[in-house]
């Protein structure tokens, strides 16, 4: 990759010195480890929409700005809680067309891996050692985390998670240390099986770096790490992947066969074996014993396999802060946004998400009794480049920073944002990889450094060497790797052309897709777009998961990705990352990234940032607004709601009222 705008700031200049380093670390280590460590976690600042200013109208909008605004950080508005908790009754959800859960067992394969899985499906049955996020603010929860922060110690490589008093499995038995050690064992053996038995995996990472995992007592867990890592890192990314698991009810390898010691490596494998076939059977969901211990606030209690329904039902036993007070959730799929909405229209659904296309109808969802609020996911979402597409040297010509640049000059955020057959008004502008709500980005992160220009695009490409052709061919003349030539192993004569493939559902991927093209068009470079399902894309044009298939797409959009607290893209774009769809690979940013990942400056996490920015590894598209509609009769705290945009549910703290 060529340099950047800061390609003259070393790495070293951004990152603390050796005795700095020496002086973090000796800090991190000390008694007051566990104090610090929950203070940094706790330092990660909410969204204005949540911060109410000690107003509490029930109208919160973000920063002053006006709900709905094009580019505002909210939609619509943020009710207060109301009315008088009472138990019982049943809410009706809607599910994301094609969006429904196919896997139970908490350790997901990459096929069955989405945020509804995990995040609106499992979530509400077995909680995570660390819950994220808070309200809307994306750092770990505190209150909804089984665990006190964890202390690390001896460098860094020695990490001690106790957990909190009181949590019970839905039989009675207590969330011991042994149920955490059991999920690391059958993560581990189901990854020596297969590196696809779970969809977080980024090898060497966790679970690889786990030298040792023991129960040092019933409620203490001790893991030896083969390396040092940053503590913000550890705790945010992998240690909010870990969910314990009912070791007593589970350690088997057959129903009715006897229970097994997982830290043996054979036994674990035939454990995972017996749940993993469990967990890929849906008749089964509802009805297997199996599913029915659990932790959280509801278990499973029907599971159509011919419609995708399913209904949840509160789980009694539960112990955690909030006992839930609605008896029923029934979540009801759909085939389609249209007939989705018009459900809510009807008055036949509790709550639902309202897509972009639906926008202009809010006002008669109000008129119908529902609030309507919405903000960014925590994400980031994108046209992906294909840095190892030869065809038509592809993989040369975006290899230049000046030609993403002027790529990148040709999306009019802000116009596709107020565009009513784009977004509507209901996105953000955003240009990286972290939101501007996240602590660790720079307040430039919202701002567009290479904005809506198309005459910049212009003077970069002939600035380079191209004869620009508006509404024709625009060709390399003057070929070389010069300062003001076209760059390395792009030939003279070499004419810029891509295929860009979107995914097919929702509009909004193919109206955006478009709209590129059609402006690249008119500095005469050829983009030929093209619908493919989500599916086929996220599992042929994709780099890693599909090598072969390299030459096939130089440019895709199917939404974007999500993210954890701690906003480092490690696994995504360092150069060897699992999840490095377009196989970008830049020295300078695997650099900035392991010093995020085992660093104690979270300097380098901004400067990791600041660099994917400008350097472009993806040409940067709005962050959706994720707008939800319930009805005013549903209520409960503001945080509960302020989260639904993040797809994470806390249903345990709602009420009819």
């Amino acid at each position: 990759m060529s340099g950047s705008r800061n390609r003259h700031a070393p790495v070293a200049a951004r990152l603390v010195s050796r005795n700095r380093r020496a002086l973090v670390a000796a800090r991190l280590v000390s008694r007051n480890r566990r104090a610090l460590v929950a203070a940094t976690l706790a330092v990660l600042l909410p969204l204005a929409a949540c911060s109410g200013g000690g107003r509490d109208d029930g109208k919160a909008t973000a920063g002053g700005q006006a709900a709905g605004k094009p580019g505002s950080q909210t939609f619509g508005e943020l009710p207060a809680e109301s009315g008088t908790p009472k138990d019982g009754g049943s809410v009706d959800i809607a599910q994301q067309p094609g969006a429904g859960p196919y896997y139970m067992l908490p350790i997901v394969p990459g096929a069955f891996n989405s945020t509804y899985v995990t995040y609106q499906f499992q979530r509400l049955m077995y909680r995570p050692l660390y819950w994220f996020p808070e309200g809307a603010s994306p750092k770990v929860n505190p209150a909804l985390s089984l665990a006190e922060p964890p202390e690390f110690t001896d460098g860094d490589r020695t990490v001690t998670i106790k957990l909190k008093p009181g949590y019970t499995w839905s039989d009675g038995s207590p969330v011991e240390a042994g149920d955490v050690v059991f999920f690391i064992d059958l993560l581990k053996a189901a990854l020596r099986k297969n590196a696809a038995n779970w969809g977080g995996y980024t090898p060497g990472q966790f679970p690889d770096n786990v030298t040792s995992v023991k129960a040092t007592s019933a409620d203490t867990v001790t893991l030896k790490l083969s390396q040092a890592y940053n503590p913000e890192w550890f705790t945010a990314d992998e240690l909010t992947s870990v969910v314990p698991l009912p070791a007593k009810q589970w350690a088997r390898a057959s129903a009715d066969g006897p229970l097994l010691d997982p830290g043996e490596p054979k036994n674990a494998e035939a454990i995972y074996t017996y749940l993993d076939k469990a967990s890929r059977d849906p008749a089964g969901f509802a009805t297997d014993p199996l599913w029915q211990t659990v932790n959280g606030p509801y278990r499973l209690s029907g599971f159509d396999v011919t419609t995708n329904f399913y209904s949840m039902t509160a789980n009694e036993a539960y112990t955690g802060p909030q006992k839930p007070r609605i008896k029923t959730l029934n979540f009801r799929p759909f085939t389609s946004e249209t007939a989705k909405f018009n459900q809510l229209l009807s008055g036949n659904l509790t709550m639902a998400t309202v897509d972009q296309s639906h926008v202009g109808q809010v006002q008669a969802l109000k008129a119908a009794g529902y609030n309507v609020y919405g903000a960014p996911r925590l994400g980031f979402n994108f046209i992906m480049l294909n840095f190892k597409d030869t065809t038509d040297n592809v993989d040369k010509i975006l290899g230049q920073l000046y030609v993403r640049q002027a790529l990148q000059h040709l999306i009019d955020q802000p116009g596709y944002i107020a565009s009513k057959g784009m977004y509507n008004g209901a996105a953000a502008e955003s240009y990286g990889t972290a939101p501007a709500s996240s602590p660790y980005a720079s307040k430039d992160v919202a701002t567009a450094p290479y904005p809506y220009d198309p005459q910049a695009a212009r003077k970069l490409l002939e600035d380079h060497g191209w004869k620009v052709v508006p509404n024709g061919t625009t060709t390399c003349e003057r070929p070389g790797s010069g300062p003001s030539e076209c760059g390395e192993g792009i030939p003279q004569g070499q004419a810029i052309k891509f295929n860009l493939f979107y995914r097919s559902e929702p509009q909004l991927h193919s109206a955006v897709s478009t709209a590129f093209a059609s402006e690249a068009r008119k500095l005469g470079i050829a983009i030929t777009v093209a619908p493919k399902t989500f599916s086929f894309l996220i599992q042929n044009y994709n780099v890693p998961a599909a090598p072969s298939k390299a030459g096939e797409w130089a440019m895709s959009t199917w939404g974007g990705f999500s993210t954890t607290p701690y906003p480092t893209m490690t696994g995504t774009f360092d150069s060897k990352g699992s999840g490095n769809v377009g196989a970008y690979s830049d020295p300078e940013t695997d650099e900035l990234i392991r010093a995020s990942v085992h660093g104690d400056d979270r300097q380098a996490v901004q400067a990791e940032i600041e660099r994917l920015r400008t350097e472009l590894p993806v040409l940067w598209l709005p962050t959706a607004h994720t707008i939800w509609a319930w009805k005013n009769t549903l209520s409960g705290p503001r945080d509960t709601f302020a989260a639904l945009p993040t797809t994470v549910l806390t249903p345990e703290y709602w009420y009819l009222r």
